[in-house]
């Protein structure tokens, strides 16, 4: 049984095989064979001799070794197992929200969600750095409305909501593991968050169709020529922007005017097919003579597709360039529904059918009917519709409201 110092510890050489040198009460130190010095606790409780790492030193000094042996040996004094408290520290410090959001991601998310790369930027982006090194137990719903009024400070009310709804299934998730006992999220409201999200109504008029159109062929801008043309495709086919982001050239049939859409990108999960109006296949064929890439909408090397935010980015740059109201990709798709309606009085179950939405139970269940050829005459229509609109001289210039 030695004094330890300093000294004597950096002393201390390897030998042919490892061994222990004790101060008292337990408190020693073991070195291996290379040389690899490590601080421990040897102590017997209940009848039983266990030992505890410490660290190593010198990383470990030794005043800090010995500090953390007083406060175990303090444990072990009061009837209380060292290495069980340890262990259930570690428990406690593991489970954290990071733990628990990562484990839902990967074990759910990630393979039932069709778009998870959205969940996984709120998860990198805002709930990790937010709440991600808070213990489960330890999270009040005070902590979670705190980070999402954060989010909400920087101007994303909408995207605190969705953030929230995050959260409450991660926390669900977790409750039905045995992760946690109640999901502290549970009774938070989007309203008391990010507020009420009323619908958008928002649609062009033809007046403002026209004026984009005309706009989109001058030469007042820079949009690439793949851009430019995805915005008058998915207003001559009301296609869902994510739709036409994703699609490939092997989806296409000229020959038979067909664009057949995979279920894997479609929001309902189903195959969707679209008409492809003449209006169409010549935009479609610049854009395919343009580019040698297998996507529609290539992203700059041509080796996958354009991310999500680029087109909302170059409808935002041209805002106010183009000189009407406020509008997004998806305002084009509410557009092209409420024209072919008001415009050409196109019967609203064949509207619902060119939009690939899902029919109401009912009526899925026994009508079968694609309506194809319906289809076909409302885009073929629509298409010549826009074209005689664009032709006519009478043309409302640039930057005037409408």
């Amino acid at each position: 049984m030695s004094n330890f110092t300093d000294t004597y510890i950096k002393a201390l050489k390897p030998s042919a095989k490892r061994y222990e040198e004790y101060e008292g009460g337990g408190f020693g130190i073991r070195v291996t064979l290379t040389g690899v010095k490590t601080w421990i606790y040897r102590y017997k409780i209940n009848g039983k001799t266990d030992k505890l790492t410490l660290g190593h030193y010198p990383t470990m000094s030794l005043a800090n070794a010995k500090k953390r042996f007083a406060e175990l040996s303090g444990l072990r004094r009061e009837g209380n197992s060292p290495k069980d408290l340890i262990q259930q520290q570690e428990q406690k410090e593991t489970n954290t929200m990071r733990k628990l959001i990562i484990e839902w991601y990967t074990g759910y998310a990630e393979k039932s969600r069709k778009k998870p790369l959205q969940i996984k930027q709120q998860i990198d982006g805002d709930i990790i750095p937010l709440l991600g090194n808070m213990s489960l137990d330890k999270i009040h719903t005070r902590d979670i409305t705190k980070a999402l009024d954060a989010i909400v400070a920087r101007g994303a009310p909408i995207h605190a909501n969705r953030v929230l709804s995050t959260i409450k299934q991660a926390f669900n998730y977790g409750v039905s593991r045995g992760s946690l006992e109640l999901n502290p999220a549970s009774n938070i409201r989007a309203r008391d968050i990010g507020g009420l999200e009323k619908p958008r109504e928002r649609f062009l008029t033809m007046n403002e169709i026209k004026i984009l159109w005309v706009f989109l062929d001058s030469d007042k801008h820079q949009l690439p020529l793949h851009t430019k043309n995805a915005i008058k495709i998915i207003l001559l086919t009301g296609v869902r922007s994510s739709e036409l982001r994703l699609a490939q050239w092997g989806e296409f049939n000229f020959d038979e005017s067909l664009w057949i859409i995979p279920a894997e990108h479609s929001k309902v999960g189903a195959v969707i097919k679209i008409h492809l109006s003449q209006q169409v296949k010549v935009l479609l064929v610049e854009m395919k003579e343009a580019s040698d890439s297998s996507y529609v909408l290539p992203n700059m090397d041509g080796s996958g597709t354009l991310t999500e935010n680029a087109l909302p980015r170059a409808i935002k740059r041209i805002q106010d360039r183009v000189g009407i109201s406020q509008w997004t990709a998806h305002d084009l798709r509410r557009t092209f529904s409420t024209q072919l309606g008001e415009a050409l009085r196109v019967d609203p179950v064949v509207i619902e059918k060119c939009l690939g939405h899902k029919m109401p139970r009912i009526m899925a269940t026994y009508n079968k009917n694609e309506m194809l050829y319906e289809r076909k005459e409302a885009l073929n229509n629509w298409g010549q519709y826009i074209e005689n609109l664009v032709s006519n001289s009478n043309i409302i210039p640039f930057g005037r409201a409408v």
